[in-house]
């Protein structure tokens, strides 16, 4: 899984002190966010030049640039993992060993533990089943997504800002948090991942500058991915749901569940007419918000405003 080197941990402190995104240092710097993030983590090496456009994009004074360009030094030190494949190098820190020792069965069971979005599943309408992870009952998973929103909006704010919370707000309880951007080669279908074990959370770049930008099925991705990170990080090898198994155990339903609560708070209920409108204030996309009015209708809730 990836981690940030140092050279990543002082820019990203650097970068969220002056209220930069990766997206908006990307584009200081005439970069993509994947290119960005990829320093960042070591995926990639620092370029000859790099800390001097860094500190002009950014504007750094004397002292801040001589401690980025010392976390430089530290990082070019150290020994990367860059010829690894893609799904080893997100695996290797999980083995002491080489990963051409580890059994394909253990590495195929191990790669099942990534929580994904894919691309043209629709939200509570998914082809692929999750994993099987504890129980949760829709009831609590409604009470923990207005727990999460109590921690990081007001009461009477209606749209969740997601992005603002994974890239600001969210290291200030979890400091070693981080959000990672791929290339679309690199991630194929998936969206979004979150590995087992993680501090952070996998963004396919176009599904993560859509977000920025507030494209309302990438901040569903978003709060989708958000929910593996909170609630399955920390699960144990697992198999994928059968038909024998509750909804309840899919982790996949769970991430959904929170995703659609976290979005469309039940408090606000009695602001809107309809799923439309709801849709628009709560920057939703439509398809889902029609299903979460229709489950907090079944559910009761708009007698309860």
């Amino acid at each position: 899984m990836a981690k940030l080197t140092p050279f990543g941990v002082e820019l990203r402190k650097q970068r969220l002190d002056k209220d930069l995104r990766l997206l908006d240092l990307a584009e200081k710097l005439g970069q993509s966010a994947a290119f960005v993030s990829a320093i960042e983590t070591g995926r990639k090496q620092i370029p000859d030049g790099y800390l001097h456009k860094i500190s002009k994009a950014m504007e750094l004074n004397a002292d801040d640039t001589r401690r980025l360009r010392a976390a430089a030094e530290k990082t070019r030190k150290e020994v990367r993992v860059d010829n690894l494949r893609g799904d080893q190098r997100e695996l290797v820190a999980a083995f002491a060993r080489k990963l051409d020792d580890v059994p394909n069965d253990l590495m195929e069971a191990l790669k099942k533990i990534v929580l994904k979005s894919i691309a043209g599943d629709v939200p509570f309408f998914r082809r692929r089943r999750g994993i099987i992870v504890p129980p949760m009952s829709t009831e609590k998973l409604r009470r923990f997504a207005e727990k999460i929103r109590d921690v990081f909006v007001e009461n009477d704010q209606v749209e969740f800002p997601i992005m603002d919370v994974l890239e600001f707000k969210l290291s200030k309880i979890l400091p070693d948090f981080f959000i990672d951007v791929e290339t679309e080669e690199i991630m194929g279908s998936d969206e979004g991942r979150v590995f087992a074990g993680s501090n952070s959370i996998v963004f396919r770049e176009d599904v993560y500058v859509g977000a920025c930008r507030g494209n309302r099925r990438d901040r569903f991705t978003a709060c989708h991915e958000f929910a593996h990170f909170l609630m399955h990080r920390d699960v144990k090898l697992a198999r994928a749901r059968e038909d024998s198994d509750k909804i309840y155990v899919d982790s996949e339903w769970q991430a959904d569940e929170f995703a659609g609560t976290l979005m469309m708070s039940p408090r606000h209920l009695e602001m809107f007419s309809n799923a439309d409108a709801a849709a628009s204030a709560c920057n939703m996309n439509p398809a889902a918000a029609r299903v979460m009015w229709a489950k907090y209708e079944k559910e009761g809730r708009f007698a309860m405003t």
